[in-house]
This record gives structure tokens, sequence and C-alpha cells, in this order.
């Protein structure tokens, strides 16, 4: 929690830091010098100035996100997201919604467990872990926009697309006699809590991750805070539904489903074109 706290304050304090050195050079007046022949009236500037990109009048909006779930832990994965304007001039702007996110899945059962009572700790029971790839495609429209003097912008999407699950082995290290300690995929017929010393290497299983596919859907909210002209940052919460061809096997000793629900919350840092 501490290093997540930090890593966002840091990402916060450089874009603000990047964009009033940006806002200082824009109104910092160029050097003139003065001669004793009067400019001849008609003569065109030698330079023009930069155009920028208004706060309300942009073409597009890039930006990457850290999400949490109630699905997974306090970090729950990453994503990538792109909205392209339709149309500016409308009272209800519209955009097209391109998502792409990578998040940890956990079934609601499970537990935490300490070797030991106080040793590492695993997932007891647990099977597999499930990482969802979710590329999205939908719409969005505005509902709320910000005043001339600041505010936030609110607006709605929905968005759907296909879930690419994969199901990764879960290792636990286990003593077999003493001092002699192996990772081993999990195996409720061999391992028990008289045996598990704790959870195994993560990295460990990835040669042999299995296939699972699905859809999805979601809606939710999208909060723009009123930030730099060129930048952007925003809340996006919504309601996401995974629904997979098949029950996907996360535990072993607790029934697994195919439908997963979840409530999200997701922190975006991007730039307006």
């Amino acid at each position: 929690m501490k290093k997540t706290t930090q890593y966002l304050a840091m990402s916060l304090l450089l874009m603000a830091w990047s964009n009033l050195s940006q806002a200082q050079r824009r109104n910092t007046p160029a050097n003139t010098t003065t001669t004793t022949k009067s400019a001849a009236p008609n003569r065109a500037p030698s330079t023009k100035p930069k155009k920028e990109v208004d706060e309300e009048n942009f073409n597009s909006i890039f930006s990457v996100g850290i999400t949490t779930n109630t699905n997974s832990g306090l970090l729950g994965g990453f994503m990538v997201r792109k909205e392209i304007v339709i149309d500016n001039g409308t009272a209800r702007r519209q955009m097209h919604y391109f998502n792409l996110e990578l998040v940890n899945v956990d079934n609601y059962q499970e537990s935490t467990l300490h070797a030991g009572g106080n040793g590492s700790g695993y997932a007891y029971g647990k099977k597999n872990y499930l990482f969802a790839l979710r590329p999205q495609y939908g719409r969005e429209i505005s509902l709320f926009r910000k005043s001339s003097d600041g505010g936030i912008n609110v607006n709605g999407f929905i968005a759907a697309g296909p879930t690419l699950g994969f199901l990764k082995p879960y290792y636990v290290d286990v003593y077999y006699g003493r001092g002699y300690l192996v990772s081993e995929p999990y195996d409720p017929n061999v391992h028990s809590i008289n045996n598990i010393a704790g959870s195994g290497g993560f990295f460990k299983g990835l040669g042999n991750m299995k296939f699972t596919p699905g859809i999805n859907i979601k809606a939710g909210l999208n909060f723009e805070l009123d930030a730099f002209r060129q930048s952007n940052i925003s809340l996006e919460v919504g309601f996401l539904a995974d629904i997979y061809s098949k029950k996907v096997e996360i535990m072993a000793l607790s029934d697994n489903q195919s439908v997963f629900t979840s409530g999200y919350l997701t922190i975006f840092f991007g730039g307006k074109k």
C-alpha cells in the first residue's frame, strides 16, 4: 500500500512539474531588439506561434492506468485507453472508446494461510492463477462538462469485447524430509497444511499456461479531473462481467464458476491531442 501511494504521488508531481515548465516557456515573451528604422507595416512575422491544444477542443486522449477491483488485491492490473472524439460541436460530446487491460482474477473463496501459523503465506486450495486480457470497444458520452471556472468532466460509457483467459499453475513450496524443500504445482491429493511451507515462485509454470476464451462487458463513469491544458488525469469507476466458455478452475477444493462480476476503480494518466 505504501509503495503504491508513493508511486502515485511521484507520478502526479512529475506531471505537474512538466506541465508547469511548459506553461512557463509558453508565457515567457521572446527577446526583441529595437532599431532606429521603423519596420514595414505589412511585413509578416518571421515566426508563427505554436498551436496549443484547447482543453475542451481536442481530437483524442491517450492514457495508461493502474486498476484495482473486487476480484483482486490492491494492484489488480494495468490498462491502456484511447478515446477518439466523434463530434466536438455537440452539447453532449461522443467518443470512440478503445481499451486494453490485463488483470489478475481471484476466486471469491480464496483465503490466505501461513505455514506454521506465522510463516510464509499461501492461498490454500488454489490450483491456478487466472489472468484476463480484455480488448474492448465502446462508446463514451459526455454527461456533465466543466465550466470555464474549472471543475470536472463526467462521461458515461459502455464497452465490450473478447476475454482471453490464461490459467497458470499455482506453485507451493513443499517439505520432503528434513531440510528438503521443493516447489510444485498444487495437488490436493498430495499437498496439505502439514507439508506446505508457503507459496512457490510466481514465475514458475509460465510455460504450462492454458487458454480459456470468453467475452466481457462493462459500463461506468469517467471523471476527468481539472488538471493542465494538454494533460489528462481521470478516475474510471465501473462494473464489469466476464463470461467464459466453461468453468474456470482456480480452486481445487471449492466450487468454480464461468461468470465473474466485479466493481473496479482505475486511475489514468495521459495527454490530449
